[in-house]
């Protein structure tokens, strides 16, 4: 499995409208093949926000990042935002429901 983790800054008063937009974002790369899941995670104090998708192989993860991209850039610019930093990283342990099966 891999992940695609991007970090952003908000001014924290616009978070929650920042969460509406990444909604926007989320329904726009749903369906995508290879795409496992993920999270959206927000810091309300201080703005700070960072997305985690979660893909079966390296190649959907890969072939996702030009869409990805610009979603997320879309939902930055929404909120007057910055995408920070975007990394991708192999899942080396898997923590959860799946480790007890």
């Amino acid at each position: 499995m891999f992940a695609r983790v991007a970090r952003y800054e908000v001014a924290p008063d616009r978070t929650q409208e920042a969460i509406d937009a990444f909604h926007a974002a989320v329904a726009e790369l749903d369906g995508t093949e290879g795409l496992e899941g993920g999270y959206v995670c927000v810091d309300y104090e201080d703005g700070a926000i960072m997305s985690m998708t979660l893909w079966q192989n390296r190649v959907a993860m890969d072939e996702s990042e030009r869409k990805a991209a610009g979603l997320r850039q879309e939902a930055a610019k929404r909120v007057d935002g910055r995408v920070v930093s975007v990394q991708s990283l192999d899942v080396a342990i898997e923590i959860g429901a799946a480790v007890r099966n």
